[in-house]
């Protein structure tokens, strides 16, 4: 089964050599990687923004929602650094003792 593993990395490296290789191609994916960018900053504003009833016509205001946007953002990347660490952390083996059925 080891060999399965090379041939997924091998498929992975041919498959990603061929998005960049071909140009519209590349190009599409990095339209598509900044719309995502784009709407995650907006739902996610917009999200803190309806929760906590943010002011924006004044300055101070929008001093506070930027630190409360740079705190949640943050936040939410401590959290995925702490889930990725807890998983690489695990035992991932096939002969685990405590395997229920």
């Amino acid at each position: 089964m080891w060999w399965l593993n090379w041939w997924v990395i091998g498929l992975a490296v041919v498959v990603i050599f061929i998005l960049l290789k071909f140009k519209e191609i590349r190009h599409k994916l990095g339209f598509l990687i900044v719309v995502g960018l784009v709407l995650f900053l907006v739902l996610s504003f917009a999200t803190l923004y309806s929760s906590h009833s943010l002011d924006l016509t004044n300055f101070s205001g929008v001093m506070k929602a930027g630190e409360l946007y740079m705190s949640w953002l943050g936040t939410a990347f401590q959290n995925v650094k702490g889930i990725s660490a807890y998983v690489v952390n695990q035992d991932w083996g096939i002969n685990l003792t405590n395997f229920t059925k």
